[in-house]
């Protein structure tokens, strides 16, 4: 019997937006997602309280964790989710000038800024 591949990064993400929801499916699906974890911070507020992040906050924008306990959070993070996944790891690499630039962590803050206010209206935020 094979034994399952260790995560080498963990990934939290809000499973109550139906846009990141896809993404991670996405992701999920493609050859090397065995080395990811994903985990739903809207839904597993203990393992949230485990790595001491914030349930706001990780709904809020994307968060990772690698195997030496070092956090991603915005693009960093699906920088890292990509580096792990073989189609998309040399894009990562050749782009990495475009993943680090401002103007991208600026198109990622203000994509989160008008997802949340409508994600959170019905009252469905965590606590």
């Amino acid at each position: 019997m094979d034994t399952p591949s260790p995560t080498t990064l963990e990934v939290f993400f809000d499973g109550g937006c139906p846009a990141c929801r896809r993404e991670m499916a996405h992701y999920r699906a493609q050859p090397g997602a065995e080395a990811i974890g994903f985990t739903d911070a809207a839904e597993e507020l203990t393992r949230l309280a485990d790595v001491g992040l914030d349930p706001m906050a990780a709904i809020a924008t994307l968060h990772a964790r690698d195997a030496d306990g070092t956090w991603h959070i915005g693009v960093p993070a699906f920088r890292e989710i990509w580096l792990r996944l073989p189609r998309y790891a040399p894009w990562a690499r050749r782009f990495a000038w475009a993943i680090d630039s401002r103007a991208l962590a600026w198109a990622y803050a203000v994509f989160c800024r008008l997802r949340l206010p409508r994600r959170c209206r019905d009252g469905r935020c965590p606590a």
